[in-house]
């Protein structure tokens, strides 16, 4: 039985994170559609102007931007213990379309952090 994949929890809090009363801010300019391809599973992050939400699945037409990582490789980018130039340079990470949007990236991929609960 395949254990389930880490990533879609995070995948929730983005998309909770870029809807929110925060999501302008933790978007900024940056528009376009990004898939995730996380193991062979693949996420859409859509943040064109009047869309801007997470979809599991490929999007229509042909994304902006493709990064391909394992589920556990996802993790530690998005939790912050593997940097995404650390993750390229291993190739852990592949990136496919626009460099200058994955290089803006980051601040969208750390609003799915896990938050430390006090």
């Amino acid at each position: 039985m395949a254990k389930p994949k880490q990533s879609a929890a995070l995948f929730d809090q983005l998309d909770k994170a870029i809807q929110g009363g925060e999501g302008d801010e933790v978007v900024g300019k940056m528009k376009g559609v990004v898939v995730f391809d996380i193991d062979g599973e693949k996420w859409t992050l859509d943040l064109r102007p009047g869309q801007r939400k997470v979809t599991k699945g490929a999007p229509e037409g042909k994304p902006d931007l493709t990064l391909t990582i394992s589920d556990d490789n996802f993790v530690k980018l998005v939790s912050g213990k593997m940097g995404p130039q650390q993750a390229f340079l291993m190739r852990k990470l592949k990136i496919g379309g626009s460099m200058a949007m994955a290089l803006k990236l980051q601040p969208i991929l750390d609003a799915a952090a896990p938050r430390a609960k006090l």
